[in-house]
């Protein structure tokens, strides 16, 4: 038969550690789409990407002063229509960021590319949808 806490403090104690395991858990099973459309990169590990749906912000890192700079890239991901690109030419871990304009209830894609100043973007990562 288990022994039952006799202290208060005791009962508090295991009474906190389970709900803290509880949300711990909760929160690890949370999937990214939940507030954001999760962090991508372009290959080879260059540049990442992000929109956190709790502030409203694109997010573009570069990684590696390699010469390249950073792009994030979002669209609308019916038609590909223009929202917004974000560029991060620093490769001093701050990264770079806008709040654009997105409206509830339509689709998004966005894509995170290395770029050369005054050049197309290239090394692009695949498109990954999202929702606001």
């Amino acid at each position: 038969m288990p022994q039952l806490m006799k202290s208060p403090r005791a009962r508090a104690g295991a009474v906190v550690g389970a709900l803290s395991v509880a949300l711990v858990t909760g929160l690890a099973a949370t999937p990214a789409s939940a507030n954001s459309s999760g962090w991508w990169t372009s290959p080879e590990g260059r540049a990442e990407g992000f929109y956190n749906s709790l502030n409203g912000r694109v997010y573009a890192n570069d990684l590696r002063k390699d010469g390249y700079s950073a792009i994030t890239q979002v669209r609308t991901a019916r038609n590909g229509y223009f929202v917004v690109d974000v560029r991060d030419k620093l490769a001093n871990g701050q990264g770079s960021w806008k709040t654009p304009t997105l409206y509830a209830g339509v689709r998004f894609k966005m894509r995170v590319c290395v770029y050369k100043t005054g050049h197309k973007p290239v090394k692009c990562g695949s498109w990954h949808e999202f929702d606001k």
